[in-house]
C-alpha cells in the first residue's frame, strides 16, 4: 500500500486496513476509519526504544511473557489499531488476524517525537488507558532524558512518576521489570543549552 490512502485521508473499514496492512511495506496506524503513515525513526528514537526492548526482554526470558519492538498491532478499541515502540504482555495472549494484532497488552512505551507528540499524548494514551489489561504505560523523551511513568492503581486511577536523572530506576512491577534511566538512554547524547547573552540597557 502507498501512501496515497492516508495523503487523500480516504476513510476505510478495519477489514481494508488490516488487509492493505498486511501487503503494505510501510507500516501505518489506523483511527476512525482514516490511516497514519508511520514516518521512518531517527537515530535516538531507533536507539531508545531498542535499549528499552533489550532491558525488558532480558528480564522476561523465562517468564510467560513476551515483548516486541514496534512490529506488532495492538487493537486499542474496535476503530483504533496502533504501532507501540516496545509492548510486553503476560500470561495467555489474546491475538487477532493472524498473530499480528495484540488485544491485551500489559505495558507499553511509546518514544515521543514532534510529529507524533501530540496524539501520543491524546488519543492514543485515552485508549491505552482504557485497556482493562493494561498496567503501565510510560512516555520517553527525546529532547531531554524523561520517562513518564503511567501506573494503574488498585481503584482503577493512573499514578504518574517521572524519572528526571541517569540512575533514577523505572521499576514496572507487573511484568517484575527494572533498569535505569542510564539504560533506557544509552548511546544517545543530548545537545547541551545554549546561553543567549541579552543587553542589559540600564548599565551605566
Amino acid at each position: 500500500m502507498s501512501g496515497s490512502l492516508a495523503e487523500d485521508n480516504k476513510r476505510i473499514t478495519v477489514e481494508e486496513y488490516l488487509e492493505l496492512e498486511a501487503k503494505s511495506k510501510v507500516k501505518h496506524e489506523f483511527f476512525d476509519g482514516e490511516i497514519i503513515a508511520m514516518a521512518g525513526a531517527k537515530r535516538s528514537h531507533s536507539l531508545a526504544a531498542g535499549n528499552i526492548f533489550r532491558q525488558i526482554a532480558n528480564q522476561l526470558v523465562e517468564k510467560d511473557c513476551e515483548v516486541h519492538q514496534s512490529d506488532i498491532k495492538v487493537k486499542v478499541r474496535d476503530n483504533h489499531f496502533v504501532y507501540p515502540d516496545v509492548v510486553a504482555a503476560c500470561g495467555e495472549l489474546d491475538w487477532e488476524s493472524g498473530e499480528t494484532v495484540l488485544l491485551n497488552p500489559t505495558v507499553v512505551f511509546e518514544v515521543l517525537s514532534k510529529s507524533t507528540e501530540a496524539r501520543d499524548r491524546g488519543e492514543k494514551a485515552q485508549d491505552y488507558r482504557r485497556l482493562p489489561t493494561l498496567t503501565d504505560h510510560l512516555l520517553v523523551s527525546q529532547k531531554e532524558m524523561l520517562i513518564e511513568h503511567f501506573s494503574r492503581q488498585n481503584d482503577g486511577s493512573w499514578k504518574l512518576v517521572e524519572y528526571r536523572t541517569a540512575d533514577d530506576v523505572i521499576r514496572i512491577e507487573s511484568i517484575g521489570c527494572a533498569f535505569t534511566l542510564e539504560n533506557a538512554y544509552h548511546g544517545i547524547t543530548f545537545p547541551k543549552l545554549k546561553l543567549v547573552k541579552t543587553e542589559n540597557k540600564d548599565a551605566i
